[in-house]
């Protein structure tokens, strides 16, 4: 849904996604060339509009984001082939996230089954912790997520591997499932990614994200499976930065950003306090 009859700051603009914003960023002295990722201009770190998740730049070289206080778009699903970047995605939001946010105005917790490509996020105050999906331990994370205490910050559930749900208990996968129906209007996001060729076995799961987010998908067949919508480029995007989103009736391109190497002060801007 798009927020028309809201009064936003001119250097904003929304989108037609469901409620995300797009943002105008700080002019650049060129277009921005489609078939690299995009650096974040610094200024905008401090210009991002409040209770909003960056998750990526347009084409246009325009932040794109979701407004955490709207439940209505879901748990959000990133899709694509084995490299396609869904993992990048994933570390690519927390590491902008985190660097915006205070740890106590924002929190992550992950599940993944290949723990090792996150041991250099172990030390981020603003995770809750890394889980591995085969250990027990993150049955107890889903749960507790599942029913939170009140008056808990903002969390961001980031689960790099739909298809691990499968091999969990019958009980972890019915708090997941709360946590799919109802985690957004609690203030809890769940970020699930999910590889192209696991995605026939899940259409249970599926049907629970209605915002998805796609990488490169090679195989047609797996790409009908995913978004029956024509058009879709999924085979044409560059694999490893380069994602779409349906905007209404168009696809809109993505590209994840790149942090520069210096920034100012971290959680200066806060954007959830």
């Amino acid at each position: 849904m798009v927020y028309n009859s809201h009064r936003i700051p001119s250097h904003y603009k929304y989108t037609g996604l469901p409620s995300t914003w797009r943002a105008r960023q700080v002019e650049v002295s060129q277009q921005p060339d489609q078939n690299t990722p995009l650096p974040i201009v610094p200024e905008t770190l401090g210009r991002l509009p409040p209770h909003a998740l960056l998750l990526a730049l347009d084409a246009d070289g325009l932040p794109v984001f979701l407004y955490l206080r709207d439940p209505r778009p879901g748990p959000i699903l990133i899709a694509g082939d084995s490299g396609s970047g869904k993992t990048a995605f994933l570390q690519t939001l927390l590491r902008v996230s985190t660097h915006c946010n205070s740890p106590g105005s924002l929190q992550f917790a992950v599940l993944t089954s290949h723990p090792q490509e996150w041991e250099h996020f172990q030390n981020i105050e603003h995770i809750m912790g890394i889980w591995s999906t085969g250990n027990p331990q993150a049955d107890l994370v889903l749960q507790n997520l599942a029913w939170p205490q009140q008056n808990h910050p903002p969390s961001i559930l980031l689960f790099d591997g739909l298809d691990s749900i499968l091999h969990m208990a019958t009980e972890t996968q019915e708090s997941f499932r709360t946590l799919l129906m109802h985690g957004p209007a609690a203030r809890i996001w769940p970020i699930v990614t999910v590889n192209a060729a696991q995605a026939i076995k899940l259409p249970q799961w599926l049907a629970y994200f209605r915002t998805r987010i796609y990488g490169q998908i090679g195989n047609a067949q797996m790409s009908q499976v995913l978004t029956p919508l024509p058009g879709a480029p999924l085979q044409t995007l560059a694999a490893g930065f380069q994602f779409c989103i349906r905007e209404k009736s168009r696809w809109l391109l993505l590209r994840l950003p790149i942090m520069p190497a210096q920034t100012s002060n971290p959680w200066a801007n806060s954007l959830l306090l």
